[in-house]
């Protein structure tokens, strides 16, 4: 029997579907990009049509349905923290119950999402074990045989953190670390206590932390450490999100909120909270740099251990803490792997692929497909829906032939002018590899702080990412393993740094996407044309939205394109600039 497995992420944050057959992921899909809620917790009908229509499937052919969370999973250890914890104990198991009766409900739920009769869905329907996706979503996407998995993250299914051996069909459970210990919870914490309270904003303090010193690292190690045989381990001193007795997490709207996961012991340590929008001062920039370096002490204590157990050098990573890309480029450049496999949506997007993966390879033993090299698996549009578009925005159009294209973007970008990328099918995953991007010159001095304030409307201390060809990685930068779902950073080359002042980073360093031709043709063509043009062999890259989703529809790319001063779009065979860019 042909397997078409959905994979799930439910009534969770990056709610997401991915459609998976014998020779590999046919689609995937956030719910974010189509509903356009950052993060989105609704159910993912939307993602489900989606990945259905790209497959040209129906409902009806899906033989089974893998939701990442396992209301089963850890119970042990979910009875003894309600029994030790009394009465926030007992509301806390309540409220996990709640959502575990909508976990259970899937099928009904999809049906009424999906305006179908539940009869149509014929689907088994499964529940994996929430780290247990996560490592699945890795391993069975990468090309090591062998491997040792390893996931981190807040929490899923009362665990934060897993150590597993992997090989051809199975995942064999080492560890765990349980619910309230968590290192994603350590760098949420602070991450909050530094005025940064939105759910996933982490990334930002991972930039902030490059402008800091670690004069706070004494305090930051009596938090968190890593310990042999018991896994992360939290001073719970510091935090309250074990004793809180409403939701750890709410949603309202489709958007997850997370209450204040530290106490007063935390300020009695540090001082008073920065309030969201007060200024940054030395302060806070030396707390976001201890708090990095703590993250990737405790990160590598782990990767060091996973290893010594195991004997493997190659490793498969996921979870929402494995999107620190400084803590995954020590962990390449000092040498702890050999060889590593990151999955491209590694928070909880991701678990959605584990889940389908692990139905389809643990559970009904179909042999693993190719190894998945890209992360283009979302929606594609084609140059008649495109046009339209376009001329409906009434700017004036240039259809391009390929070469064309190519040269006409390249030369704006040696210019100096921000383009507007909108290629091919959209990415997998948070980062913008290629085909929904935002492309410059990195070779401008200021180009860094104009995309900033006229374009992103972000903080001025973010950085921007580099992408280079495969063969011209060590020509720029100061590593070699291939990075395609950029999510590692590596130093800049000495000798680069000033010719590439805005994708090198206060600390010298840049998150660097590895591209190769067999993987993005057009894109791959695009930098090797920008490098004759200009000698430069990296294209600045950042994701085509502003403070929002990614842009998903080509009205949604033109209207980005339009309320910012982005200077020229390339959309499908499109061509649109502005006079007065």
């Amino acid at each position: 029997m042909s397997r078409l497995v959905l994979g799930l992420n439910t009534h969770h944050g990056d709610a997401s579907a991915v459609l998976l057959g014998p020779s590999g992921p046919i689609a995937a899909i956030a719910q974010e990009r189509i509903d356009r809620v950052k993060h989105s917790a609704n159910f993912p009908a939307d993602a489900v049509r989606e990945v259905l229509r790209i497959a040209g499937a129906d409902i009806a052919d899906v033989t089974d349905i893998a939701v990442a969370r396992d209301p089963n999973a850890n119970l042990p250890q979910k009875l003894a923290y309600v029994v030790s914890h009394g009465a926030s104990g007992l509301e806390m198991a309540r409220r996990r119950l709640m959502v575990h009766r909508k976990v259970r409900s899937t099928a009904e739920e999809l049906a009424e999402a999906m305006g179908i009769d539940v009869g149509r869905i014929r689907a088994d329907f499964h529940q994996v074990e929430h780290h247990l996706a996560h490592v699945a979503s890795a391993f069975y996407w990468s090309p090591f045989e062998r491997a040792a998995g390893f996931t981190c993250d807040g929490a899923g299914d009362f665990a934060s953190q897993m150590f597993a051996r992997c090989e051809d069909l199975d995942i064999e459970v080492l560890g765990r670390t349980y619910w309230p210990h968590s290192l994603g919870v350590f760098y949420s914490a602070l991450t909050q206590f530094l005025g940064f309270d939105r759910y996933g904003e982490e990334y930002k303090v991972m930039g902030l932390s490059a402008y800091g010193e670690d004069r706070y690292g004494r305090v930051l190690r009596d938090m968190v450490h890593y310990e042999p045989g018991r896994g992360i381990r939290l001073n719970l001193k510091y935090f309250v999100h074990h004793e809180i007795r409403e939701a750890f997490e709410t949603i309202e709207g489709g958007q997850v909120r997370l209450p204040r996961l530290y106490g007063p012991q935390l300020e009695r340590a540090l001082g008073p909270a920065r309030i969201r929008g007060a200024e940054l001062t030395e302060r806070e920039k030396d707390i976001a740099m201890s708090m990095q370096r703590r993250h990737e002490e405790v990160f590598l204590d782990a990767i060091a251990d996973l290893i010594a157990r195991t004997g493997l050098r190659d490793l498969v990573l996921a979870g929402g803490s494995v999107l620190n890309s400084v803590a995954n480029g020590r962990m390449i450049t000092e040498g702890y792997a050999e060889r590593a496999y990151f999955q491209p949506a590694a928070s909880d997007d991701g678990t959605a692929a584990g889940a389908a993966s692990y139905v389809l390879h643990a559970i009904h033993r179909v042999p693993r497909h190719d190894p998945v090299t890209h992360a283009y698996l979302g929606t594609e549009w084609s140059d008649a829906e495109i046009e339209k578009a376009v001329v409906a925005s009434g700017r004036p159009v240039r259809r391009l032939e390929r070469m064309e294209l190519l040269q006409t973007a390249a030369k704006a970008m040696a210019a100096g002018k921000v383009l507007g990328w909108f290629q091919g099918r959209e990415e997998w995953g948070p980062r913008a590899l290629g085909n929904r991007s935002i492309l410059c010159n990195p070779a401008y001095p200021d180009m860094k702080a104009i995309l900033n304030a006229r374009i992103k409307n972000r903080e001025a201390f973010r950085p921007f990412a580099p992408a280079v060809r495969i063969e011209d990685l060590p020509e720029v930068f100061e590593g070699t393993h291939e990075v395609p779902f950029m999510i590692v950073v590596y130093k800049v080359r000495p000798e680069w740094r000033e010719r590439v002042p805005a994708i090198t980073h206060a600390d010298g360093t840049g998150r660097v996407q590895t591209v190769r031709r067999e993987d993005n043709p057009l894109y791959y063509d695009l930098i090797g044309v920008f490098r004759e043009t200009t000698g430069i062999p990296v294209v600045l890259n950042t994701s085509f939205n502003e403070n929002e989703p990614i842009v998903h529809t080509p009205a949604q790319a033109i209207a980005c394109f339009e309320r910012t001063k982005m200077d020229c779009l390339a959309i499908g065979s499109f061509w649109l600039e502005k006079s007065d860019g």
